[in-house]
């Protein structure tokens, strides 16, 4: 199996500064056999924002 790194797409809204807050996108780290298998877990992890997508790349330790 696979390390990915996947991150979700939605944007993290920061209430005071009502923008993105990228340093909440810390990811999320799951062994698949695949990009398309490491998705679809986050894909059942967040089923809200499967319209949203996220991205999914290797990562190496």
């Amino acid at each position: 199996m696979i390390t990915y790194k996947c991150t979700r797409n939605k944007p993290y809204i920061n209430d005071i500064a009502r923008k993105t807050e990228t340093a909440s996108r810390q990811g999320h780290y799951i062994k698949a056999n695949s990009i398309e298998d490491a998705i679809a877990q986050m894909e059942k992890k967040f089923p809200n924002e499967k319209n949203i997508g996220f991205t999914a790349e290797e990562w190496e330790e």
